[in-house]
């Protein structure tokens, strides 16, 4: 892939993006899984559902994973699509209608077909670094290049649960299954 000069600048300025928004101005980012928190709060402003439920909050549930949670704590009482962030840290996830984001961490890995199957159907943007995760259906993808985190969309799982893509989100995904 052939890297033209604007879509340089494009990834550069969204980069700073996310070290700008995604954390107080004191704090460093640091920490892969702060990263990975960074980029969550932006794939929940750029990506919009088709269906939210009548509530002023967007519900993002961290599915048995501690360190990420605790890296999530900064987005916690921000604004993404004019509703609040709240934030969840669940041990199962069998109550689907209550997140709109749902993290699934490598561990989930024996129960993830049905873990993502329940969640396009309620209507949920799924979010891991399991190796593969787009492929099995998942929405957004966590990679590693060398040492840099980036991220893969499978648009066909976000369309089936009903979510839409930004093309600026799109364009900045190492992959896109289409």
């Amino acid at each position: 892939m052939t890297w033209s000069t604007p879509r340089v600048l494009r990834v550069v300025i969204f980069a700073l993006l996310l070290a700008a928004l995604a954390v107080p101005a004191q704090a460093e980012v640091s920490s892969e899984a702060e990263i990975k928190a960074a980029y969550l709060y932006n794939f929940t402003r750029f990506v919009e559902w088709e269906e939210l439920p009548e509530t002023s909050e967007l519900s993002l549930c961290v599915l048995d994973d501690r360190e990420f949670w605790d890296a999530l704590q900064p987005i916690s009482g921000r604004s993404a699509q004019g509703r609040t962030i709240s934030l969840s840290l669940i041990e199962q996830f069998d109550r689907p209608e209550s997140c709109q984001v749902l993290f699934v961490r490598s561990a989930a890995g024996r129960e993830l077909s049905r873990i993502i199957e329940q969640a396009t159907d309620a209507g949920i943007m799924t979010v891991s670094d399991i190796a593969g995760f787009v492929d099995n259906g998942g929405v957004i993808g966590y990679v590693k290049q060398g040492n840099v985190i980036r991220f893969e969309i499978n648009l066909r799982a976000a369309r089936a649960s009903g979510l839409m893509v930004n093309s600026r989100l799109l364009e900045l995904a190492v992959r896109v299954l289409r």
